[in-house]
C-alpha cells in the first residue's frame, strides 16, 4: 500500500472539528470508528494522526477503502486532536458523519474534493 499524503491543519481545523463534536457528529477512536464502518450509517471522513502508530493507521487506512470511506492522515499530534474534541489524553483518530462538516474540514486543510 502507498504511504498516505499528511496534511497540515490549522486552528480552523481544530475549531470546526470541535464545532462538529458539539455537534454530535463525530465518532472517536480507533475502534468505535471501524464499528461504526460496519454499521448502516457509516462515518463521511476519518482523519488519523500522523503520530497514530502504524498499525492503527494501517487498519483505518484499510478498512476506510474497503468501506469506500475517505481516510486522511493530518499533522497532528494525538494530545492536540483529542484536546479540539474535548478529550483528555491521546485521540489517534476521529470521523466524521456529516457532509458538510467533512466538506469544510476537507477545506480547512486543503484536501481537494
Amino acid at each position: 500500500m502507498q504511504t498516505p499524503d499528511t496534511y497540515h491543519v490549522d486552528q480552523r481545523f481544530f475549531g470546526m472539528l470541535g464545532l462538529c463534536r458539539r455537534a454530535g457528529k463525530t465518532v472517536l477512536g480507533t475502534e468505535m470508528i471501524c464499528t461504526q464502518m460496519r454499521a448502516k450509517s457509516k462515518p463521511v471522513l476519518v482523519f488519523v494522526s500522523d503520530e497514530a502508530s502504524g498499525n492503527t493507521k494501517a487498519k483505518l487506512l484499510h478498512k476506510s477503502a474497503y468501506y469506500g470511506i475517505p481516510c486522511y492522515v493530518i499533522d497532528a499530534d494525538g494530545a492536540r486532536l483529542a484536546a479540539s474534541l474535548g478529550k483528555s489524553g491521546v485521540l489517534a483518530a476521529a470521523a466524521v458523519t456529516d457532509r458538510n462538516f467533512a466538506a469544510a474540514l476537507r477545506q480547512a486543510c486543503g484536501i481537494p474534493d
